[in-house]
């Protein structure tokens, strides 16, 4: 099923625009224009699509009469800890992901 973001092969999620450079994201494997993922990374290191994190975004130059060649950026890591909205939400994933880590390490340890 296509989401509105991928109604078009060929037209990037975020500017909307036709993709002229390609920029797939490493988690998702969604696609975007290269100058676009890699300006939003800058910021948040979460797909746009489906907000599933990723690391690295790969590009691909496809040019008529040679080779295709590969550019991979490598994502910095965006701490969220230090934005004050985003802490009261990470602080309750966290301990929901612990609560849910003991409770099924208790539950696969009972006879």
């Amino acid at each position: 099923m296509k989401t509105r973001f991928m109604s078009s092969a060929n037209t990037c999620g975020i500017c909307l625009n036709e993709i002229n450079i390609q920029g797939v994201i490493s988690s998702c494997r969604h696609e975007f224009c290269f100058d676009c993922i890699s300006k939003w990374s800058d910021i948040e290191n979460k797909c746009p699509v489906c907000k599933v994190r990723f690391l690295t975004i790969t590009s691909e130059f496809k040019r008529k009469q040679y080779r295709s060649r590969k550019l991979k950026k490598k994502v910095n890591y965006v701490d969220h800890k230090s934005q004050k909205c985003s802490v009261d939400l990470l602080s309750l994933i966290e301990t929901a992901e612990q609560l849910l880590t003991y409770e099924l390490y208790r539950l696969l340890n009972t006879p």
